[in-house]
């Protein structure tokens, strides 16, 4: 067994200040359907633990609602009211499934729920399959 040592004030301080800076980052995520981009920001830790909820019972539908949340509370681009208004949803969270089929609302949300994670790309399948 390793032996442990004190944590440091200055530790607590800088993991603070790193976990700070993970709350206001942002990743591009390409969709091929659009042929483009699309920014979302980092997950909050509510926003996880609400998917996770969500997504606990293992119903597929439950799953597709769950993402469709996820990604658009993480994509400011979707909360236009214009576009709303123009792709006629009364629901917010509907915005999400009148433009993404289900398969790109999956990966896309994979990627968004990985935010950190280098190899989502490579095993989005796998973790859509747990």
């Amino acid at each position: 067994m390793s032996e442990s040592k004190k944590v440091s004030l200055e530790q607590l301080i800088k993991k603070k200040l790193e976990k700070d800076g993970k709350k206001n980052a942002t990743k591009e995520i390409f969709v091929e359907s659009l042929n483009g981009n699309i920014t979302v920001t980092n997950p909050s830790d509510s926003q996880r633990i609400e998917f996770a909820d969500k997504t606990k019972s293992g119903s597929y539908v439950d799953m597709m609602d769950a993402y469709s949340k996820l990604i658009y509370d993480c994509c400011p681009l979707l909360h236009s009211g214009d576009l709303q208004k123009e792709i006629e949803v009364d629901y917010p969270y509907d915005t999400v499934k009148a433009i993404f089929d289900t398969d790109e609302i999956a990966e896309i949300g994979v990627k968004v729920f990985n935010f950190f994670d280098n190899e989502e790309e490579n095993d989005a399948d796998e973790k859509l399959k747990n």
